[in-house]
């Protein structure tokens, strides 16, 4: 509806800029007849050059020949008709019908006597109009075939793009339904030893746990969530872990955030922090340790996560950095593209990860 009314509007300032002229020599009523006529006319050719023959010789079939002589022979009939239909009116504007008026030449008499106004009208004159005419077809055909591919393209970049997110949207879902069992299954593990130990922690894991389920059910629905709500997050997970070590104080967490709003996508963050409870050495080892440092700067979010590590089988070391792992980098990939950066850097006893991505500044722009 917006690119009808947009097209209806050109035309009707065309036709009064068309009609400014007319008015200055005709009557309001033939100059608005001749205006109409006019842009009439040059709106037929453009729309069916370009939404007729080069959507179906160009765009849709890719007929290069017969859209050419299609366009040829479009524009010999239009330039008859303009002949044609402006002959209708009044022989008062020499430029449309191409005949000259006899009181123009009633005037010229005076000045030279040997001047002969019917010899001049023997040439025809209604030919004199067909070429400008066919001429000016050919450029509004060169223009509307133009518009007609610059519009195809435009839709199909569109398409494109609509197409992509969906598919994004898509994969995401998919990527963050694999998240949640698998935090849920690693924390029930957990939770599965205080019980059977018969910790006193356990009931106050069991609440920990519920906060944390009712965030993954409830708020990572969304695109994007606030900053704040995903790292409560990681705090409630953090606090989870600290009830099955026996050195908890080994696990640090700082948060220097300047900018009070902002949203990340959510469950981006949590993989990484399973991966060091899961392949380092923090609850197996008395000098295990993590460390989680989290920060902005010049609206981009920076997480930096580094713990022990010791590759050999005490550890539980296995190979690969397991499902999440490889699930946050797809979802980094489908969501940000290349404007993110992740490091990963393992060395003999230290694992770090190095993640830096845009923070989005309203819920709605994922």
């Amino acid at each position: 509806m917006k690119k009808l009314l947009v097209h209806i509007s050109v035309w009707l300032i065309l036709t009064y800029f068309l009609y400014i002229p007319f008015a200055l020599f005709l009557p309001w009523e033939m100059a608005i007849a001749r205006a109409v006529a006019g842009i009439s006319l040059i709106a037929g050719m453009f729309y069916i050059s370009g939404w007729v023959l080069a959507s179906h010789f160009l765009v849709r079939r890719k007929k290069y020949v017969l859209f050419f002589l299609s366009s040829i022979l479009l524009c010999i009939v239009f330039s008859i008709i303009r002949v044609k239909l402006l002959g209708l009116f009044p022989e008062s504007v020499p430029a449309f019908t191409g005949r000259v008026p006899r009181e123009f030449f009633e005037s010229k008499r005076d000045l030279n006597p040997g001047y002969n106004p019917e010899l001049l009208n023997r040439l025809k004159p209604g030919r004199a109009a067909w070429l400008p005419g066919f001429i000016m077809n050919v450029v509004i055909l060169f223009v509307a075939t133009l518009f007609r591919l610059y519009e195809h393209k435009a839709e199909k970049e569109q398409e494109s793009r609509e197409e992509l997110q969906r598919s994004q949207e898509a994969q995401i879902l998919y990527l963050k339904s694999q998240v949640n069992p698998h935090f849920l299954f690693n924390t029930l593990n957990n939770l599965y030893g205080l019980t059977y130990s018969k910790s006193e922690l356990a009931p106050q894991m069991v609440l920990g746990l519920s906060d944390t389920m009712r965030y993954l059910i409830y708020e990572t629905e969304q695109k994007l969530v606030p900053v704040e709500k995903e790292l409560d997050f990681i705090r409630n997970y953090l606090d989870l872990e600290k009830k099955r070590i026996s050195h908890p104080e080994n696990i640090r967490l700082s948060v220097n955030m300047t900018r009070q709003t902002g949203f990340i996508p959510p469950l981006l963050l949590l993989p990484f922090v399973e991966n060091c409870f899961k392949h380092g050495t923090i609850g197996r080892e008395d000098e295990g340790w993590i460390e989680l440092d989290i920060w902005d700067e010049k609206e981009r979010f920076f997480f930096v996560c580094k713990n022990s590590y010791r590759e050999d089988k005490k550890a539980g070391q296995t190979k690969g950095a397991g499902l999440g792992l490889v699930n946050v980098r797809k979802r980094l990939d489908l969501i940000f593209g290349e404007n993110y950066e992740l490091k990963i850097v393992k060395q003999e006893d230290e694992y770090m990860v190095s993640l830096r991505f845009p923070v989005f500044s309203k819920k709605e722009e994922l």
